[in-house]
């Protein structure tokens, strides 16, 4: 018998991330599985509760500290490096990308200590595990796209001040590993909340394997209820004209629960309509963020709500275009008049507003703080930028310590023998 063989790795994008290759053969005494005999095939069940806590911890983990870093180290960029002799966050192109680093970074931020707040208190929701795992990967992405694109230059060379290329090897493994996050938005998020957060659909799923008509009716009558109820209640004219960002919140989720059942309609063919259920899964995650920096403000800055209004904004209104999509193309033509008060009209953002928040949050110690929060950084290029920002420009050190920030890495060229 081949005991285990363990002489290969992986190696995930040179990003020094642990992943060894296990082959051979083992057995296992019955006694010293896990749980005992009377759990011998319950191994399946054990692993998806581990994965619904790991999936909920480490990757969205890994994506805050990354994401904080990059950002914290970017808003220092901009504000010590100077072209057209002024600092380039004064340019709005600039700015723009910015703004949408902080905007998905507060996302991940708050949604980080939400879910973990929750996974304290002993509770393993695997959907909303899959929403973080999903949801903060693919945000990380976006603000070290947007990052790298303002550092530029010394984002792409090799060098002592290049704090980019290690993130950007990372970042496809956090996507990628614990489940494709392509398949984690299309099938697992909307799919399996449907059926695990449905009041009703699991009853009536149990009923009809039970073959207990009596049960059926019950749940039936039951969910057709909360329709009408649902769908009489949105109408009424207290939620037609939402007041703030978080009242908007709570009538796109009291949408959304409507519209999920009109897509439950669509039984089986929810796993092979996954451009439906993507954007379901969107929807769904998008509102959780949204709930999660409520929570987080309520809790530890009730006093910048500016800051939690345009992050919700920017949330809800991806929520209404994704609702007018699904909407557009569901494919129960005989019903789609009863999906006509649904549709949201399309609302832009206040451009002006990314400028207030900019002014806000450059000046603003205790959200600069919150950046600080849990990252190291001693003996980086970030710590140079963080000191340049005391001293005064006139000052002798200045200048040696802003051309040594700015510096690209080089690196001499070999000559061949020949030359």
């Amino acid at each position: 018998m081949v005991g285990v063989i363990q002489h290969t790795y992986h190696n995930p994008n040179n990003a020094g991330f642990p992943n060894g290759t296990i082959k051979g053969t083992i057995f296992i005494e019955p006694t010293k599985v896990i749980g005992g005999e009377n759990n011998i095939g319950e191994g399946w069940k054990m692993l998806m509760e581990c994965l619904a806590v790991g999936r909920g911890v480490s990757l969205p983990a890994t994506a805050n500290g990354s994401s904080k870093y990059i950002t914290l180290a970017i808003m220092n960029y901009i504000n010590i490096r100077n072209q057209f002799n002024m600092p380039i966050g004064n340019m709005e192109a600039v700015r723009e990308k910015f703004m949408d680093m902080f905007i998905n970074n507060w996302i991940i931020h708050t949604s980080v200590k939400f879910t973990n707040h929750i996974l304290d208190s002993g509770l393993t929701p695997s959907v909303i595990t899959a929403i973080m795992k999903q949801q903060t990967t693919e945000r990380a992405r976006i603000i070290l796209n947007h990052g790298m694109d303002i550092y530029s230059g010394s984002g792409i060379c090799l060098g002592e001040n290049n704090f980019f290329t290690k993130f950007y090897n990372s970042s496809p493994v956090g996507i990628t590993v614990e489940g494709s996050n392509t398949l984690t938005r299309g099938l697992i998020i909307f799919g399996q909340g449907l059926n695990k957060s449905h009041p009703h659909i699991f009853p009536i799923f149990q009923s009809i394997q039970d073959d207990d008509q009596k049960a059926f009716k019950s749940s039936f009558h039951s969910m057709v209820g909360d329709i009408v109820s649902n769908y009489l209640f949105m109408m009424s004219p207290v939620h037609l004209m939402p007041k703030n960002p978080q009242q908007r919140l709570d009538y796109l989720t009291l949408k959304f629960s409507i519209l999920t059942n009109f897509i439950a309609l669509l039984g089986g063919k929810i796993k092979s309509k996954q451009m439906i259920s993507g954007n379901m899964a969107d929807i769904l995650s998008n509102l959780y963020l949204g709930y999660s920096l409520v929570w987080y403000h309520h809790h530890y800055l009730p006093q910048h709500n500016e800051v939690r209004d345009i992050c919700i904004e920017y949330l809800t209104n991806e929520i209404e275009y994704k609702m007018n999509l699904i909407l557009q193309n569901y494919p129960i033509n005989i019903l789609t008049p009863l999906l006509i008060p649904l549709k949201n009209t399309v609302k832009y953002s206040n451009l002006e507003n990314k400028n207030k928040m900019y002014a806000l949050i450059k000046s603003d110690s205790k959200l600069y703080n919150v950046l600080k929060e849990d990252i190291y950084y001693e003996n980086t290029v970030l710590e140079k930028m963080e000191k340049l920002r005391t001293i005064d420009n006139k000052h002798p050190e200045y200048d040696a310590l802003y051309q040594d920030i700015i510096s690209v890495g080089e690196f001499p060229i070999e000559k061949s023998i020949h030359s």
